[in-house]
């Protein structure tokens, strides 16, 4: 909406610089404290709300019963509904008696109102559904906590100017922003334990699920878990129990239905294929049932969208955080070229000074919390598709017919579970670098092309002319994980057949011939393995130097390009902000298409003895 409707919607200026940010006490406007500051979080409200319904559908617990706590934030909510309703009251007879009343007197309150409605009813509707702590309630009680603060400073100054000023209003608004404090305190708090489960009860369940939201977020809840290992050595009987989500029960389940379904769906379409030959002697065509000529009596069934489709919801929800954090961290740069410029003009009020160095602060402190609960996330989603592969290879393992047997020793198959599923942990914890680490220098560039000009095309030719030396170390790198993992099949097949007959080898002494075999295809593991870590030492060295030289490179350009180029404090500081960022996604992008070569590898031609025959 334009500026000029928004005047007109509130009566005043929407918004005005000379009011918040030329001026020594910065304050905001009326039309902007009653719209934009109310409005915003019943919008994240609503926007949000489908994924609070999800939770609450898709809930193991049940019937939380009611207590002092969740009774008063149903009584505090309630209040807010009413005085919403007194407030469109009060605006209609206003409006009714000739005085000036415009639309945001109605519509702000009105908006309240059924945003406290709908509140009202998720907060009923979760001990109904056993959710003990909602962190969608908690940050929108937080979002009006935070917000009603401008506002209710604006009251208060106007009863310090006047004592005798007491219009309804304010009443109004001196009982509607305690409450809402009352409400987000109430929110820190987590309801009592649900009556019903949707799955067994254990003994010593982990904490994390009668935690609060912000224990979550702080991850609090693991306080006396580390206190206890700081006092005496934890024991097993210390230990909690895994949480039911990521129980091998739960994710076996959740598995193995898409798998069925992809399996089946596998069938339905090789059942329909027909192949049509043509016939040499009369050109009539042939048609040649799947089923009957198929040379090979599997069924080929992908197994990477099935990890897809069991796990992918939590892992796209991190890949958002990680998209947050991305954005968080080119916003310090940016605010300390403002906090810079600040210190080096002595004429700017003091507060702006305050005001740099708290979104400084902020900027951090959301960074941390998103860039952990990502990782957090990761890596519940790594162990989640390391336990599926993990059983779901051992399944396999014990029908496995008997002519598949003989291509795979129980050596190769315990390879397969033990190293190679759990490998996908380092993999899936760093996959959204793929896009993560183009994203980074793309906008690092930016940045650094608008503060260098184009002298930060120096740094990028540099960092282009490392991308082939880093293809190079990863191509060898790649070659030599083939190489080792074909040599531990050997040695491993090799050693499973000496175990299996180890009576003859000692009845004809070949042991010393065996050994010899064993010792020479680890002697040729080993040689990969040296070759391999001397490759990580030269791509670590190369990653650690490219920032460096990069920076080193582009200043140097920067200032002999122009002799009006003048490398102050600001275009130094904020320069060496944006190359430090560049470096984790200098470093990792190589690493992580190493590996998903790696483990595509591993899917393509280790897990093929999930393929299912007929």
């Amino acid at each position: 909406m334009e500026l000029s409707g928004m005047d007109r919607f509130c009566g005043s200026t929407f918004w005005d610089w000379n009011l918040s940010w030329n001026t020594t006490d910065p304050d905001v406007t009326p039309c902007f404290e009653k719209t934009f500051l109310v409005w915003t979080p019943c919008l994240f409200l609503w926007l949000f709300s489908p994924l609070e319904i999800y939770y609450l559908v898709n809930s193991k617990y049940r019937e939380i019963p009611w207590n002092w706590l969740n009774m008063g934030k149903v009584a505090g909510v309630t209040i807010l509904s009413i005085i919403s309703i007194t407030d469109v009251v009060y605006a209609i007879i206003r409006y009714l008696l000739g005085m000036a009343v415009f639309n945001v007197d109605i519509y702000t309150p009105f908006i309240k109102l059924i945003t406290f409605g709908f509140a009202s009813i998720l907060i009923c509707a979760n001990p109904a559904r056993g959710i003990r702590s909602s962190g969608l309630i908690f940050l929108f009680w937080l979002f009006l906590a935070f917000f009603g603060m401008v506002q209710y400073r604006t009251e208060l100054r106007l009863v310090s100017y006047d004592v005798s000023f007491h219009n309804y209003p304010f009443i109004s608004y001196m009982v509607y922003y305690p409450i809402i404090l009352i409400e987000f305190v109430l929110s820190f708090f987590a309801d009592a334990e649900p009556r019903k489960l949707d799955y067994e009860f254990v003994q010593g369940p982990c904490p994390e699920m009668k935690a609060s939201f912000p224990s979550k977020i702080l991850f609090s809840w693991f306080d006396s878990f580390a206190w206890s290992g700081y006092k005496r050595p934890i024991e097993f009987k210390n230990l909690w129990n895994m949480n039911y989500d990521n129980s091998s029960q739960e994710i076996v389940r959740v598995f193995d239905k898409h798998w069925e379904r992809s399996l089946v769906k596998a069938k339905l379409q090789a059942s329909k294929n027909v192949y049509s030959v043509k016939n040499k002697s009369d050109g009539s065509v042939i048609e040649l049932s799947p089923e009957k000529y198929s040379l090979k009596n599997q069924y080929k069934v992908s197994i990477l969208p099935v990890l897809c489709k069991s796990f992918g919801s939590t892992f796209l929800f991190g890949s958002f955080l990680k998209l947050t954090v991305d954005s968080l961290m080119f916003v310090s740069p940016q605010v300390l070229k403002y906090l810079i410029s600040f210190v080096e003009n002595s004429t700017e009020p003091l507060w702006r000074g305050y005001f740099y160095i708290f979104l400084l602060m902020m900027t951090t402190m959301l960074q941390t919390l998103f860039s952990s609960q990502y990782f957090h996330r990761m890596y519940l989603v790594a162990m989640r598709v390391r336990t599926a592969l993990t059983l779901a290879i051992y399944h396999k393992a014990l029908r496995i017919s008997n002519t598949a047997r003989k291509s795979f020793t129980t050596g190769e198959i315990v390879n397969l579970m033990a190293v190679d599923a759990n490998r996908f942990i380092d993999l899936i914890t760093y996959l959204n670098m793929v896009w993560s680490a183009p994203l980074q220098i793309f906008l690092a560039v930016y940045f650094l092309w608008q503060l260098l000009g184009p002298s930060a095309l120096a740094g990028l030719f540099v960092m282009i002319s490392l991308i082939p030396i880093n293809g190079a170390v990863v191509n060898k790198s790649m070659k030599l994980q083939v190489k080792q993992m074909t040599y531990k099949d050997q040695r491993l097949k090799l050693m499973n057949e000496i175990l299996s007959g180890i009576k003859v080898l000692k009845l004809y002494a070949w042991e010393p011939c065996f050994e010899q075999k064993v010792l020479d295809i680890r002697g040729k593991e080993i040689s990969v393995l040296r070759s391999a870590v001397y490759l990580n030492a030269a791509t670590s060295f190369i990653c650690t130097c490219a920032p460096l030289l990069v920076s080193l490179v582009t200043f140097a350009v920067y200032v002999l390009s122009d002799d009006n180029h003048i490398l102050d404090t600001e275009t130094a500081f904020v320069s060496l902000s944006l190359f430090h960022i560049l470096r984790y996604p200098l470093s990792m992008l190589p690493k992580v298409v190493s590996n998903i070569v790696e483990y595509s590898t591993i899917i393509e031609n280790k897990l093929y003895i999930l393929w299912v025959s007929k």
